[in-house]
């Protein structure tokens, strides 16, 4: 596609994105101009990448829905969220010592990709000021976040707990969320006994945070758990 020619909602989405917030339409046009314009279109249910793939380039959402899913360490859970476009993944996983994806990313509708590879990146988006500096917020930000998941205060109860815990496997503390797995294996990643963690789990059922199925626990709005549920104090 010749970017002269790009449709203008191309860069109407690419300004929501952190990466190009700043630029003026004239800026994109330039920064379109000098990379290769790759788009990629995948069908519902196509496994775009996998967990641990290597990373090089950055996949923006351009439209539709994809899941991201990630295992847990001993790979006996499951922790998928959902995202709608525009959305950006790879910026933390280009760079560092594990340039691996974290997530696997599969599309729940059909979608489109704007695709920028390592190299276009480099030697040529990061001589755009607006954009390097774009870049390097996203990366504090995200490491920010991080940070104070790590060193936040133990949690005073069981429900403290479990709401730690989604949020340090969790990317976006909001929307729609999913744990697949066991309860015998949540339990061992709370470090708490079974019988705890399945009687929280009905009484957040009981008040419409979650629900529960065959293995499977399901979070329709994951802020909302983390606002309300603190009232339970259990």
């Amino acid at each position: 596609m010749n970017a002269q020619n790009a449709p203008y909602s191309i860069y109407e989405k690419l300004l929501e994105l952190p990466l190009f917030q700043g630029h003026s339409r004239e800026d994109l046009t330039s920064m379109l101009t000098k990379i290769k314009v790759d788009f990629r279109n995948f069908k519902a249910g196509h496994e775009i990448v996998a967990q641990h793939d290597p990373c090089r380039e950055i996949l923006f959402l351009m439209d539709g829905d994809v899941v991201a899913s990630r295992s847990s360490f001993l790979k006996d859970l499951l922790f998928v969220e959902r995202f709608s476009a525009p959305h950006s993944f790879g910026v933390e996983t280009l760079f560092g010592l594990q340039q691996n994806h974290t997530h696997s990313l599969c599309a729940l509708t059909d979608v489109r990709m704007f695709v920028v590879d390592k190299a276009a990146l480099v030697n040529q988006l990061f001589s755009f000021d607006v954009f390097r500096f774009n870049m390097l917020n996203t990366l504090s930000a995200r490491l920010q976040r991080t940070n104070r998941l790590l060193w936040s205060p133990a949690p005073e109860n069981i429900t403290g707990d479990f709401l730690l815990m989604c949020k340090r496997n969790f990317t976006h503390h909001a929307g729609y969320k999913t744990i697949e797995g066991g309860m015998v294996s949540l339990a061992r990643l709370m470090d708490r006994p079974r019988l705890q963690i399945s009687n929280l789990l009905n009484a957040f059922e009981q008040r419409g945070f979650l629900s529960l199925s065959r293995k499977k626990i399901v979070i329709p709005q994951l802020e909302k758990l983390i606002t309300e549920a603190v009232e339970m104090g259990e």
